[in-house]
């Protein structure tokens, strides 16, 4: 991770010169604003698109906000940089999820099956990233101009946590040696519990590449000032969670959620049925939506 840095800063470095450095050259070319400065924020669809391997998936909604720059090689060319901080969010439901498994009691010669089902579990996701763009840029017109960016962006990941709402936990035991089930004996882990709201950090995702594409219309305010108006697109090229990690929904039934005494862990209950750990697949950001970009030097 500290050479991917190492590469990034150095690229970062280098573009910045090269496009100082053409900009200057290009000064006496053409007579035009060749550097723009700016600020924006967009909204809209951003969101963690992943597979349940149960359960209901909701995308969410997030926004960008950054400052950038662009160089103009010519009246209808440029290339723009900056840094953007980008929100995706999501949702995860485990409506009614249930199963049951043996257990095997050879001290005791007391098998029993235990069965169990979570109930009215919904889980909201975010994810924070630092997004470094590159992108082309083309515009054309006179009173007001048609603008297309397509380029691509650097992502590092800033904090990333979900947040689970109040639900039910059922259990119930069926005992074949007596005939019976049992779901009322809380002392012994079988009956209804209620969890409350709990929030965590989640702590294994990456770094990530993004494609990037913007079009809109540039409108002239004043003599440095102009409003771009557009709508963006913004599609992840990777899985953005570290391999063979438990992500989401598994996490919020973690070991960290230690059992009370009348409240059982919900860790050994979901491994018992998913022997990989995953409730969720690959996961990939997507965004769309409206930006404004409102530049202050030109």
């Amino acid at each position: 991770m500290k050479k991917i840095f190492k590469y990034l800063a150095i690229i970062c470095v280098l573009l910045t010169g090269a496009i100082i450095t053409t900009g200057s050259l290009t000064a006496q070319v053409f007579n035009h604003p060749r550097h723009e400065l700016s600020v924006y924020a967009g909204s809209g669809l951003s969101t963690l698109q992943y597979d349940l391997s149960t359960g209901r998936h909701k995308n969410g909604f997030g926004g960008q906000f950054g400052a950038g720059y662009n160089c103009f090689f010519s009246p209808k060319w440029g290339l723009g940089t900056g840094v953007e901080l980008a929100i995706y969010r999501a949702k995860a439901n485990l409506d009614n999820f249930s199963d049951s498994y043996d257990v095997n009691n050879a001290v005791a010669a007391n098998n029993y099956t235990f069965t169990y089902a979570i109930n009215k579990y919904e889980e909201t996701q975010q994810a924070m990233y630092l997004n470094l763009p590159l992108m082309f840029h083309f515009q054309t017109g006179r009173q007001y101009k048609f603008y297309a960016k397509l380029g691509g962006k650097v992502a590092f990941p800033i904090n990333t946590s979900a947040k689970a709402g109040k639900y039910e936990l059922s259990t119930k035991g069926y005992f074949p040696q007596e005939g019976r089930t049992y779901d009322d004996l809380p002392q012994y882990g079988f009956g209804t519990f209620e969890y409350l709201k709990r929030k965590m950090n989640v702590e294994n995702f990456k770094l990530h590449y993004i494609a990037s594409a913007e079009m809109g219309l540039k409108w002239k305010i004043r003599v440095k000032n102009s409003l771009y108006t557009g709508i963006f697109f913004d599609y992840g090229l990777n899985n953005i969670q570290t391999k063979n990690d438990k992500t989401f929904v598994m996490t919020m039934f973690s070991p960290q959620m230690q059992p009370t005494q009348d409240k059982p862990a919900m860790s050994p209950l979901i491994e018992s049925s998913y022997s990989n750990g995953h409730f969720t697949g690959e996961i990939v950001p997507l965004a769309v939506g409206l930006k404004l970009r409102f530049t202050f030097l030109q």
